[in-house]
């Protein structure tokens, strides 16, 4: 039955051009993101005012998430996953017209930064609640497994594909790359059409002004109160982006680089077992999740992934001297990778929870929130993990990251506790 499923969802138009349509998207995000990096730093020489073009994504995610929630909750999702792509094609073909006759500098830059993200941050919620409206209820969790096999394979292959472009044909191949990809994109789009003409619209829809929106955030906390569990939801994200994702960005690429001063070729090794790892995890994924059975998944992901980073912290510093540092290294890409595998499946048992227990009628805003503190909990993690690097041993870090598992595990017990006693 489930693999009549999976066949008969790959048969589907709509849900085929959805799925194209958001991996075009999301591979030319990558891409432009990867460029752009390599481009500030050849331009500027300073990490500092990179890290400092980054920072601007926070400015449109703090002032316009609630108006896109509202607009997923209470527009149609689908329309405006169209029109966001078309204004994502149209930014892209200003900018590229721009650096063609004038080269793009770091105001320019912050400016497409922030245009970029103002567009992702009101297609986000749209993003998550039009699945809802393309495949019927009993095919949401496989849809929503299918569709996350791409995440390893974008991930695998954008810096390949970035850096050959970039290298032959610089910021401008990038840029027009990225064009004929979100133009395709918003041909996909086109094509999608809701289950049996169902739409998210409500029936009743309230004037969209900053007021209504108001309102209407209002009215979802208030929900808050008749579905506690929601409050469980919400802080899945920002948590694993707390003690977990800074281990990938800050904590491991100090200690391999400036702690064990290891060689570019070795760190590289690293990112490539991480990408391969994100790529077989989903199609696992689709094997062990049963379509009821994405708690356990959470649960006992959690529970691995802390049980890995206490055996890598007890390995490092009770056999510290028996290691080499190579076999140290090695130690720590295995255990990354263990990792990597356990968060992906991890985040396709937490996208089906949030589809399948959050009300239809508030989940835009719902994600539009947990997208706001998951966005906040990154850079926070960040300072306070590479503070940790800079002061105490790579040990420590791992051990805060392990009771930190643990924090997340007691929340989403009693979040799925909460959910079986509805």
């Amino acid at each position: 039955m489930k693999e009549n499923m999976y066949v008969t969802l790959l048969k589907h138009r709509s849900f085929m051009a959805f799925w194209c349509s958001t991996t075009l998207l999301r591979l030319a995000s990558n891409l432009l993101q990867f460029a752009l990096a390599i481009y500030v730093l050849d331009r500027t020489g300073s990490a500092f005012i990179f890290s400092t073009v980054l920072s601007v994504i926070l400015i449109p995610r703090l002032l316009c998430t609630s108006i896109a929630g509202y607009a997923a909750d209470f527009q149609d999702s689908i329309r405006i996953l169209r029109w966001g792509i078309l204004a994502l094609a149209v930014l892209m073909a200003c900018f590229f017209i721009i650096h063609l006759f004038l080269p793009l500098n770091v105001p320019l830059i912050c400016m497409l930064v922030i245009c970029l993200e103002l567009c992702e941050t009101f297609l986000s919620p749209s993003e998550g609640k039009a699945l809802l409206t393309i495949v019927s209820e009993d095919a949401l969790a496989p849809a929503t497994k299918l569709s996350s096999l791409d995440d390893g394979i974008v991930e695998t292959l954008s810096p390949v594909i970035a850096a050959f472009f970039y290298g032959r044909l610089g910021l401008t191949g990038i840029l027009g790359l990225t064009l004929v990809m979100e133009s395709f994109a918003f041909v996909m789009a086109a094509m999608i059409r809701s289950h049996s003409g169902r739409t998210s619209i409500p029936d009743k829809r309230s004037p969209f002004s900053p007021r209504s929106t108001f309102h209407a955030y209002r009215e979802s906390f208030l929900c808050l109160k008749a579905h506690p569990h929601i409050i469980g939801i919400i802080l899945f994200a920002p948590l694993f982006n707390f003690f977990v994702s800074p281990l990938f960005s800050v904590t491991v690429p100090h200690y391999f680089r400036v702690t064990m001063l290891a060689d570019v070729e070795l760190y590289a090794v690293f990112n490539t077992v991480l990408g391969i790892a994100g790529l077989i995890t989903p199609f696992f994924a689709m094997l062990c999740i049963g379509d009821q059975d994405e708690a356990r998944a959470n649960k006992v992901g959690t529970i691995l992934s802390a049980v890995v980073l206490g055996c890598l912290t007890a390995i490092l510093q009770v056999g510290s001297n028996r290691l080499s540092a190579n076999g140290k290294l090695y130690t720590v890409i295995g255990a990354m990778a263990l990792l990597v595998s356990m968060i992906t499946m991890m985040n396709i048992a937490t996208s089906i929870t949030i589809k399948k227990q959050i009300p239809e009628q508030i989940l835009g805003r719902v994600i539009s929130i947990i997208q706001l503190f998951a966005t906040i909990s990154v850079p926070l993690g960040q300072l306070f993990y590479g503070l940790c690097s800079d002061h105490f041993p790579f040990t420590v870090s791992l051990l805060l990251s392990f009771v930190g598992l643990w924090i997340t595990f007691s929340v989403m017990a009693a979040t799925y506790k909460q959910i079986r006693s509805k």
